[in-house]
Parts: C-alpha cells; sequence; structure tokens
C-alpha cells in the first residue's frame, strides 16, 4: 500500500506522538509498504514566528533539516517550512499546497493529533477529494485553562467534530482515549484501539550498571523523563525531595526532556527550595544513554495530567524500573494494565510522591517488576502495532 502519514512536527522533534509516527512508519516500511510522512521543519514551539505560550516571537530559529530525505526502511520524508505560529496550528502553505496535489495518489491517509491545523486541512481536502482518512487524535485533552480552554471547548463543538465525524476511523491509543472521543461525539463504530508501544528489541538485554554514561549512578536515583511543560509535572517531584532525602540524603534526582519553556521555572523552583544540588537536568541525551537511565534508576516518576499514552512511563517498565505515575488519562491505563504506584492528582501530590518513592525504596526490587518487564516486552512491540494498523489500513481501502 501507499501510506501517507502526516503530523505537525517530526523527528527530530522529542515527544511521545512524534516517537509513534516515527516507529510505525518504519515499520510499515519493514513491512514492504510504500510510507511518506508530510511535515513541517519545526521541531519546537517557539522556533516559529508567531504566538505560543512563551509569548509572541518575531524571530525564525527552524533547524536546517532537508526538505526531503528517505530513510534505510524506504519512508520518504517531506518537510514544509512552516510560516506562522498560534499556539498549536502552525501555517504551513507547502504543506498546504502538497496535500492538495497529492493526496488522491495514496491508498490510505492516516493524520496524526487533534489540537492542530493539520487534522484539519486533510479533513478538508479529503472530503473535497472524496478519499477516505483515518486519525489517530494523540492530543484531544488538553492542559490549557482559562481563554484558551474556552477556545478549545468551541473548537471541539465546531472544527472537532467535524473532523471526528469526517474521519473513516478513528484510532484509540486507550480504553480511556476510547471514552474521549465518545465524549466529543464520535461513533463507536468507528473506534479502533491500537496502543502504543516501545523498541522491545532495545530493551530486552538492558540492565542495570554501576554508572551511567552521565554518572549518575549513587545511592538512589529518581528519573523523570517528559518535556519540560507544567502538566508533565516535574514540579511535584522537586517539592518532594526534601522529605525524600531526610530518609535517603544521598538520592540523585535527574531530569531528562526537551525544554518548552519551563525549565527555567523548574531550575529556579529547585534554587528555591535549596535542593538544586541534588538535581540534573538533561536536555541532551542519546538513546543509548536514555536507556541506560531508565535501567540505573531506583524509581521512575511521572505525575503528568494530560497523557494520551505514557511511551516513557512503559519504556522504564522495559528497563525493569519501578514505576509512579499519575492516575489520570493513559497513564491510569497503564497502571491497571501493568501495574504500578499511582498518585492522586486531586491530593498532595509531593507527599505522595515521597511516600511511594521511600516505600519503594525500602522494599527494593520485586518480582511483580520483573514480570511487568516480561508483559512489556512481549506485548507492546512496535511490529505488533504496525501489523494491527495495516490490518485497519486494509478494512479502510477495500470498505
Amino acid at each position: 500500500m501507499k501510506i501517507l502519514q502526516v503530523f505537525e512536527r517530526f523527528y527530530p522533534r522529542v515527544g511521545g506522538a512524534e516517537n509513534h509516527v516515527y516507529n510505525i512508519s518504519k515499520e510499515l516500511g519493514k513491512l514492504g509498504h510504500e510510507v511518506t510522512v508530510v511535515t513541517s521543519t519545526s521541531i519546537a514551539p517557539n522556533d516559529v514566528r508567531g504566538l505560543s505560550k512563551r509569548g509572541l516571537s518575531l524571530h525564525v530559529s527552524l533547524p536546517d533539516l532537508p526538505p526531503n530525505e528517505t530513510t534505510e526502511e524506504n519512508v520518504k520524508i517531506c518537510r514544509f517550512e512552516p510560516k506562522l505560529g498560534f499556539y498549536t496550528l502552525l501555517f504551513t502553505p507547502g504543506l498546504i499546497a502538497y496535500l492538495y496535489r497529492h493526496l488522491r495518489e495514496f491508498d490510505i491517509v492516516h493524520v496524526h493529533g487533534y489540537l492542530h491545523a493539520e487534522p484539519a486541512i486533510v479533513a478538508g481536502i479529503a472530503t473535497l477529494k472524496k478519499k477516505p482518512f483515518i486519525l489517530t487524535a494523540h492530543d484531544l485533552k488538553s492542559s490549557y485553562g482559562g481563554i484558551l480552554g474556552l477556545t478549545k471547548k468551541m473548537a471541539d463543538l465546531t472544527v472537532g467534530n467535524l473532523i471526528l465525524n469526517a474521519a473513516s476511523v478513528l484510532i484509540a491509543l486507550t480504553p480511556i482515549n476510547r471514552d474521549e472521543y465518545l465524549r466529543l461525539g464520535a461513533h463507536r463504530e468507528r473506534i479502533r484501539i491500537v496502543p502504543n508501544a516501545i523498541r522491545t528489541q532495545d530493551f530486552a538485554s538492558l540492565r542495570d550498571s554501576d554508572s551511567s554514561s552521565e554518572g549518575f549512578k549513587q545511592d538512589k536515583m529518581v528519573l523523570f523523563v517528559g518535556r519540560f511543560v507544567a502538566y508533565k509535572g516535574a514540579q511535584h517531584i522537586i517539592k518532594a525531595i526534601k522529605d525524600i532525602a531526610t530518609d535517603y540524603p544521598f538520592t540523585r534526582f535527574v531530569f531528562v526532556g526537551q525544554d518548552d519553556g519551563y525549565l527555567s521555572s523548574l531550575i529556579g523552583l529547585a534554587r528555591s527550595l535549596a535542593v538544586y544540588e541534588k538535581c540534573s537536568f538533561l536536555t541532551l541525551v542519546s538513546d543509548t544513554e536514555l536507556r541506560q537511565l531508565y535501567a540505573n534508576a531506583d524509581v521512575f516518576i511521572l505525575p503528568s495530567t494530560c497523557e494520551a499514552f505514557g511511551i516513557t512511563a512503559l519504556e522504564s517498565m522495559a528497563a525493569g524500573t519501578p514505576v509512579v505515575l499519575a492516575n489520570a488519562g493513559g497513564l491510569s491505563f497503564l497502571l491497571s494494565d501493568l501495574g504500578g504506584s499511582p498518585l492522586d492528582m486531586g491530593g498532595d501530590v509531593p507527599i505522595q510522591i515521597a511516600i511511594a518513592v521511600k516505600e519503594i525504596f525500602r522494599k527494593g526490587t520485586y518480582e511483580d517488576v520483573e514480570n511487568r518487564r516480561k508483559r512489556v516486552l512481549q506485548e507492546y512491540s512496535w511490529s505488533a502495532v504496525a501489523g494491527q494498523l495495516a490490518s485497519i489500513y486494509g478494512e479502510v481501502l477495500h470498505a
């Protein structure tokens, strides 16, 4: 099949949805399908001229990425320069023109995201050209409040409703994600559940070592991996450090992620609480180094209130690391399916984190952690996900 994947940003942009599109495209290519990814050259919210959560930017700092390239799995990547940004929306004329000219050349059109311009663009062009398309809405929920939250609700009732009803198939990552579609008015019979996954082959032989490449293995290590934005919840971990350090004074707290404008606030918080010396903030870590950090960590924490799935939590489980996760969104699915220590995000989160971490430190690694690891390696591979998607693509193609 000739398959078109459309998403606002793509590798080397870091994020769960970007990771998803990158890996399913590669695996579909390995299965012999002809895959094209259409995206922008942007890899950060503030590299485009316009308005974002960071404020108004008149400066353009787009990376020097090739407009066209082909991977070793025969995945073709077409990147177009965005001219203007407005929060989660990018205006990318070249992308629009490409889709208008070439959409009908593909057997399958799969667009990703919801709070972005691309799903609306694909829905409009596909409707005009009578071409069915598939949607994976990774971000049905948002962390916005105030006027932006109200705008999102209005968009749900108008453009969002039109997109969901125009799609031939809606891919949900979890049953919780399916219910979010339904609350927005989607038709149940159009929804298919296909989970996220990880590169299981990279974790199969991974084991703890005496020190990571960055030298962070001390008495104990707490790890957070996620973009530095408020809703990911790294601030709750920082607020729990003093409590944890009372019993475990040599614990190191490692925060890994791409800065989306919140890193300076986290550093400021750590300094104000006099715990900065116990923290390491990393924005550039290789895949190999990240996997070793997962394995070296004594506990992984993700107190995020807005995860469609939580790939970093799954990777931690695959590395054999105990997890403490927000009992919210996609993370609540992982907790129910695989286990872990839940956080009630409506309560005092830093106190809950401190209690959970100290309990894990006291207990050490138990059999349930190893059983969880085995299940992840057996059930959550990208090759399995690509196979499920290929079956769904076949349904749509022959409908």
